[in-house]
């Protein structure tokens, strides 16, 4: 039998039954984004993830834990992730070295970090209270400790006394009495408010000075956009989609923030992420400002986390990638519900 006519009268008995074959759908392509912890500071992510934006722009991301943030800017490096998320300290240390690099977006906009303790006296406008006083920070050259060592500074404060512990060890130093106060981000900070009646005396993120501030960012190679562009393009246009939509639906925000925390109690982390929203913690919009980028480089030079600011390896030209932002910002716009 001729094959030909075979395959016409099969096409033609289709046509005539209404049937149409559509063509398959191209498979989503895969993207692989490595965080330095699971973090709340990082709910961009998980809200993108959930919500099926990164499906939306053709990706199908898959998530893993670099456990620090030199060793998820390190996958990155390495080969073994196509983004990550610390820190965009790393990219211009990087740059330093020799390196190459580039931040794409924001995670955290602000310096989450807060102040609690015993005393429930305000200190936003009252930071000399602290004077003769002891604060927990992690050690040198951690955030906490560059945080309020340059507070000290910026604020003339005597005779504040550090008291250095690991990350998660804030709470027992102040209810032991090792300190008076402690620095923490979330959910951290509303754990020492809601389980151990301390009080949230302090806001960095309230603090002008310090606002905006590229706390958290989502970083990638040059190499992967320039092969990679429509890919690149797609996933910061998702995180731009899921810092919006934490604004609009902030309880669905804690449903998904709950899901990835599933030992931590909702209300907790509902007090959490309203938080983090008050504080303007996840970006309006993810583009990483010239402001922002000053703050954070201001800290790291005090930290000694890079060589010079500003130079031709720590410039915000040289280190941030505006485009991509750019225009995820007019796609987000141009859908309208967001």
């Amino acid at each position: 039998m001729n094959i030909s006519k075979r395959i016409g009268g099969f096409t033609l008995v289709m046509l005539l039954s209404g049937v149409i074959l559509a063509p398959a759908a191209a498979a989503p392509t895969p993207v692989r984004i490595n965080q330095a912890f699971q973090s709340l500071l990082y709910l961009p992510l998980y809200v993108a993830q959930e919500q099926g934006y990164f499906k939306q722009q053709g990706i199908e991301v898959k998530i893993s834990t670099g456990g620090g943030g030199a060793q998820s800017w390190a996958a990155v490096i390495g080969g073994s992730a196509d983004f990550s998320i610390q820190d965009p300290v790393f990219v211009p240390k990087s740059h330093e070295n020799g390196g190459g690099g580039v931040v794409v977006a924001g995670v955290q906009n602000a310096p989450t970090v807060f102040i609690f303790g015993k005393d429930a006296t305000p200190l936003q406008n009252n930071l000399a209270f602290l004077s003769n006083k002891r604060v927990v920070t992690s050690p040198q050259p951690d955030t906490t400790w560059a945080f309020m060592s340059y507070l000290i500074k910026q604020q003339h404060l005597s005779n504040v006394k550090l008291v250095h512990v690991a990350i998660g060890n804030e709470i027992p130093a102040v209810v032991a009495d090792r300190a008076d106060y402690a620095l923490a981000v979330e959910p951290q900070t509303s754990m020492a408010e809601q389980q151990n009646g301390l009080h949230v005396v302090y806001s960095f993120s309230a603090n002008q000075d310090w606002f905006p501030f590229a706390f958290s960012s989502l970083t990638t190679s040059r190499e992967y956009i320039e092969q990679h562009p429509a890919q690149a393009q797609g996933v910061v246009t998702a995180f731009e989609m899921a810092s919006r939509f934490i604004y609009r639906n902030p309880e669905r925000a804690v449903e998904i923030a709950a899901k990835y925390f599933p030992n931590v109690p909702k209300d907790l982390v509902r007090t959490a992420v309203n938080r983090e929203i008050s504080a303007k913690g996840y970006p309006q919009n993810v583009l990483v400002s010239q402001k922002a980028w000053d703050n954070n480089m201001n800290i790291a030079l005090y930290a000694k986390n890079i060589q010079a600011y500003p130079s031709a390896a720590t410039s915000y030209q040289n280190n941030v990638n505006t485009v991509l932002a750019d225009k995820a910002k007019q796609a987000v716009d141009a859908m309208g519900n967001y």
